[in-house]
């Protein structure tokens, strides 16, 4: 998200590296599927409701993880 004053915008954990571009790849498909990329984890709507890190995301490996703020990341299970 561009053009916000809200500080976190700018912390690690509001920030998912997808490859290709907004029709291509990974971003592409989440710019597609945005009700499945939200269950995901891989987009978070700024309704106040969650901070990013708060929210799950499903990693490559089939694990859960939460992004920390400093960086990092939080392991919160495997899917089955």
């Amino acid at each position: 998200m561009g053009g916000s004053s809200a500080a976190w915008v700018n912390l690690p954990s509001n920030g998912v590296i997808l490859c290709g571009t907004g029709t291509t790849g990974d971003h592409g498909w989440t710019e597609s599927h945005r009700h499945a990329a939200r269950e995901l984890g891989y987009l978070v709507p700024l309704n106040g409701i969650a901070r990013p890190s708060e929210v799950a995301i499903l990693r490559w490996d089939g694990a859960l993880v939460r992004l920390t703020d400093d960086g990092g990341i939080t392991l919160i299970g495997e899917t089955a």
